[in-house]
């Protein structure tokens, strides 16, 4: 799902960071301005609340979309808290992940 989401966007114009767990995922955050994260809420190193979480303790103030297959009802209101903009439900539309990324980053984030 990660790859096919990185090659969608980089074809829209967007650059991508991908990070296929929470450390990289918080290294990335801490070497640039995110212009939107997509944070999946099962990581293999941790969970996709901490990583928003450790994201809000290092001052990203990106937009946060949560990606989840199978969203507990436990982290909803952790999620909450994290001034999430948007859950979207596994599998992912594509032209739901376009409209959402055109709302939240905006135009000014595409590189063409």
């Amino acid at each position: 799902m990660r790859l096919l989401i990185q090659e969608y966007l980089e074809f829209l114009g967007y650059p991508v960071l991908l990070a296929p767990d929470g450390a990289t995922a918080l290294e990335l955050a801490a070497g640039g301005n995110l212009s939107l994260a997509f944070v999946d809420i099962n990581l293999p190193d941790m969970t996709g609340v901490e990583v928003m979480r450790r994201f809000r303790e290092m001052g990203v103030a990106c937009p946060l979309v949560v990606l989840s297959g199978n969203l507990r009802e436990s982290y909803t209101d952790e999620i909450e808290d994290l001034d999430v903009d948007r859950v979207m439900e596994k599998p992912i539309d594509l032209d739901d992940l376009e409209r959402v990324l055109r709302q939240l980053a905006g135009e000014a984030a595409r590189t063409d």
